[in-house]
């Protein structure tokens, strides 16, 4: 066994730096609110839609080998992202389906 003062002191961290992190957490919160209310509007949804539409087809035109395709999407996606943000949202990142395989990095 080990005496009681070879044991390390915990410290506590100073009120305002545990104020700040709750503020933190109050404004995340309402950020997600927020968004979750931009989504809901009707016209989000259409565009919404059409960023995945966009990412289906250029997977699509990834695995057929259409580099031209795969331009033309992502240049249309790109058109779209301004009317994205401007209601509030985040333009989704282009995601990939499916696992990852052993020797892909994280």
């Amino acid at each position: 066994m080990t005496p009681k003062a070879a044991e390390p002191k915990r410290t506590h961290r100073p009120v305002e730096a545990r104020v700040a992190e709750l503020e933190a957490k109050i404004a995340a919160i309402k950020e997600r609110e927020a968004r979750k209310e931009a989504k809901a509007r009707p016209e989000a949804q259409p565009l919404i839609l059409a960023v995945r539409a966009l990412d289906k087809a250029a997977r699509a035109a990834v695995e057929a080998g259409n580099k031209d395709v795969t331009t033309a999407i992502d240049a249309a996606r790109a058109a779209l992202a301004p009317g994205i943000v401007s209601l509030g949202l985040r333009v989704p990142e282009k995601a990939r389906r499916g696992r990852k395989r052993k020797g892909e990095a994280a």
